[in-house]
């Protein structure tokens, strides 16, 4: 068997083992080479974010910190900007001594994070060095409590010229909500920003990402096989990931590959989807649901959630779809039929129970 690189299910930590997000890389690169201070990333789940930021930072002779904000989040049920300021404190702490330096920063007893901020910027300066935060699943910085984290980023993109930020999110209605970047009344209204996109593959990419995966593990896979596995796992890179992974590693026939893909997948996605919805699980669950089944308008929604669960007022329900559009589950298309195209969120929606 050849050296598994597409096939390997851990985010990737080198560029040369992507695939196919060269424009994505240079979108990056440039954005740090002309002194651009806010970088969005957004994405569904399982589309390569995380592979993305670690592999584009771990080839850069920037010093930087990735921090997961869910992980926080879920630690502590907020984001409490005593824990932020620690994390980062200590993350930057490890960095100097790596290259042998002293952070030399004043310990600030109120856990202010812009005072921080400021020593490491001022830090960066006297070194000629850029300072990379990269805060990824940054929509959950909305649980800040009295924190607004908006106001401190806006701040520091105002003040801070050697400090770069880099958020992402996999909820990107959510983090478009938290940012506010375009209302007026906003604090990061009007700044400068790079939005990246990271998109579903092509038929044609999905096609030759398998086809590259398979000959890196010296293996075949015949194009039956082929056209079979692109049209039950569409493109997301995730999925077609952990295809290639029980075919290559785990020696699955084709068959029983989709099939573990479906139930492992589909577990993993059924948790995230009912932590999402668990304020008002019996309504969500009818609606998606009704979208799974086809019954994708707004008004055939409303019928088939009244008659499963009860009246529903016009504003809960379009409260709750947009609730599931920032949260990256459902789409709405330009006829205005509300969608989901991941194969295996499907699945897990038909397990949910109300």
């Amino acid at each position: 068997m050849g050296v598994l690189v597409l096939f390997d299910l851990n985010p990737k930590e080198n560029v040369h083992d992507l695939y196919d997000r060269k424009a994505e890389l240079e979108s990056l690169s440039s954005s740090l080479k002309n002194g651009e201070r806010l970088i969005i990333i957004y994405g569904l789940r399982r589309v390569g974010k995380t592979s993305l930021i670690h592999s584009f930072l771990n080839k850069r002779e920037f010093p930087y910190i990735l921090l997961d904000m869910k992980e926080i989040y879920h630690v502590s049920g907020s984001v409490p900007m005593k824990a932020l300021y620690n994390t980062i404190l200590k993350e930057f702490t490890k960095f100097a001594e790596k290259v042998g330096e002293d952070a030399n920063i004043d310990i600030d007893d109120e856990f202010r994070l812009p005072d921080l901020l400021k020593e490491i910027n001022e830090w960066c300066k006297s070194r000629k060095l850029i300072f990379i935060i990269a805060l990824d699943e940054a929509q959950y910085l909305r649980y800040g409590g009295k924190v607004r984290y908006d106001g401190i980023i806006a701040w520091g993109v105002d003040n801070l010229s050697n400090i770069t930020f880099i958020l992402t999110g996999s909820e990107a209605g959510m983090l478009k909500e938290f940012l506010r970047y375009e209302d007026v009344e906003a604090p990061l209204y009007g700044r400068f920003r790079n939005e990246i996109y990271l998109k579903r593959f092509t038929k044609e990419e999905r096609v030759a990402f398998l086809r590259q995966g398979f000959k890196e593990a010296g293996k075949n896979i015949s194009n039956d096989e082929l056209e079979d596995t692109i049209k039950n796992l569409d493109g997301i890179s995730g999925w077609l990931t952990y295809y290639g992974y029980f075919r290559t590693i785990k020696n699955l026939e084709h068959k029983k590959a989709i099939e573990q893909v479906f139930k492992d997948g589909s577990e993993l996605t059924l948790k995230e989807i009912e932590t999402l919805i668990a304020r008002s699980r019996k309504r969500y669950t009818y609606i998606l649901r009704a979208i799974v089944e086809g019954f994708n308008t707004w008004s055939v929604i409303k019928t088939y959630v009244e008659s499963k669960a009860g009246g529903v007022s016009d504003t809960v329900l379009n409260s709750l779809l947009q609730a599931l559009l920032k949260l990256g589950i459902v789409e709405k298309e330009q006829d205005d039929r509300y969608v989901i195209l991941d194969p295996i969120a499907i699945h897990a929606i038909k397990k949910l129970k109300p």
